[in-house]
């Protein structure tokens, strides 16, 4: 089937595809058959199954026009959603077919199809992109985070005999907590036994400011609020009441780095701890770093896009976003809801954590698509067979992706990997040591 005059239209909210398709006589013939055999198959009055002649059923479907109509239905169902994803056409949603004309047998066939498909977008320039990467090879200060990590994990308490003691930053208070949003109690913090550090970012500054100077046997009733830099919080509108009572205070004690708390997480001695951390980091690093390359790369490209992404692309990401994220919790034995209540996020906060991302994505998907058609690429039989490669995570062989109809999606991976891969290579990195956490 062939496929012709291709036009892309912008209206300034939908870009949309549209072209016509050129139908051979052969491929009608063939529709013709495989629809009369079908309608064979039915129950006529006075004919065994697939013994009616061509006339009676073309009466059994309302006449010649109607059987017609149905012979178009049955040859684009059969060749044209082939022809349009051998073409790399990916419509968004299903799309328009517009048959003016009735199909005549030994004749070709031709109709018009439309639909709203990806924007094309452009970038304010095609150079290769420059980012900032953390070292290689693990620094002085990875390996003193990472000892941090293990003194903190090797932590002990001392209990604060002192009854007059008055709580202090660096000390952890036992408590008995409720905390409530206008009354509302927040999940799990219903007369809630837990240990807090002050100062250890467990609980937001401004409530372990109210329970410094704090003694044993205290109890105490304060609201504080619960936000983000940028005002926002897990819990309402962030505005909460507490009700705490001081059980007791204690100290954390951390262990000094010597040979014999070496010894303690399994090496030699301190010279030994630091060789084998320098190599757990470096082997994370191999692991962690490629990615960090491609992500950074990426960000870079997208800050390149030359306008907003339109809210028609948005809201057909969004639609994945939403599928992909119930599909991961059913995976995991939970549903949304369970997932909203553990997680304290309402239905604003859900509703715009996926906008967020299917905006993300949106640009990811625009950005490397502009930047491969810039370039002038092109993909030749041996990349999309590479798709199909263990390491790129596609299920089923390539003949059940053609057979599914799905090869456009392949060919839009795979221009997408073409154009990443072109991104880590040609970046121009600059290497600086980045604070540890």
């Amino acid at each position: 089937m062939l496929i012709k005059d291709k036009t892309r239209v912008d209206d300034g909210e939908v870009q949309e595809l549209s072209f016509t398709m050129v139908a051979t006589v052969q491929e009608v013939e063939e529709s013709a058959k495989e629809f009369f055999r079908q309608i064979s198959q039915k129950d006529i009055p006075g004919f065994r199954k697939g013994k009616a002649p061509r006339n009676i059923l073309e009466q059994s479907v309302g006449g010649h026009a109607n059987a017609m109509g149905g012979v178009a239905e049955t040859l684009i169902n059969e060749f044209a959603f082939k022809a349009i994803d051998d073409e790399g056409v990916l419509f968004i949603g299903d799309p328009q077919f517009n048959v003016a004309e009735m199909l005549e047998e030994g004749k070709p066939f031709s109709f018009d199809v439309s639909g709203p498909v990806a924007p094309s977008m452009h970038l304010a320039s095609y150079e290769p992109v420059s980012i900032v990467m953390p070292p290689e090879e693990a620094t002085e200060q990875d390996i003193k985070a990472q000892i941090r990590e293990l003194q903190s994990y090797y932590h002990s308490f001392e209990t604060i005999d002192d009854a007059e003691h008055k709580a202090e930053w660096g000390d952890y208070v036992e408590m008995t907590l409720t905390v409530t949003n206008h009354g509302r109690m927040v999940s799990g913090l219903g007369a809630a036994d837990r240990m807090i550090g002050l100062g250890e970012g467990t609980m937001p500054e401004s409530f372990d400011a109210q329970v410094i100077g704090s003694k044993v046997g205290d109890r105490l009733e304060f609201d504080f609020e619960a936000k983000d830099a940028e005002g926002e919080s897990e819990y309402g509108d962030g505005e909460l009441s507490a009700i705490v009572e001081v059980k007791g205070l204690r100290r954390c004690i951390v262990p000094e780095v010597d040979d014999a708390f070496a010894v303690k997480v399994g090496c030699e001695n301190v010279d030994d701890l630091r060789k084998q951390l320098k190599l757990a980091i470096n082997m994370q690093k191999g692991k962690d770093l490629p990615g960090l390359m491609v992500d950074r790369a990426i960000d870079q490209l997208v800050n390149r896009l030359e306008g907003a992404v339109p809210a028609y692309y948005i809201d057909f990401i969004r639609q994945d976003v939403g599928r992909e994220m119930i599909q991961s919790l059913k995976q995991q034995g939970t549903s949304l809801q369970q997932w909203m209540l553990q997680n304290s996020i309402d239905g604003d906060k859900m509703k715009e954590k996926i906008s967020n991302e299917a905006e993300r994505r949106a640009a990811i998907d625009c950005a490397l698509e502009s930047l491969f058609a810039q370039k002038g690429w092109e993909l030749s039989e041996e990349d999309i067979d590479g798709m199909f490669s263990s390491e790129r995570g596609l299920e089923g062989t390539r003949e059940d992706w053609e057979k599914s109809g799905r090869m456009a999606s392949v060919r839009k991976m795979c221009r997408q990997s073409k154009s990443t891969e072109w991104l880590v290579e040609t970046a121009v990195v600059t290497v600086v040591e980045e604070p540890v956490e």
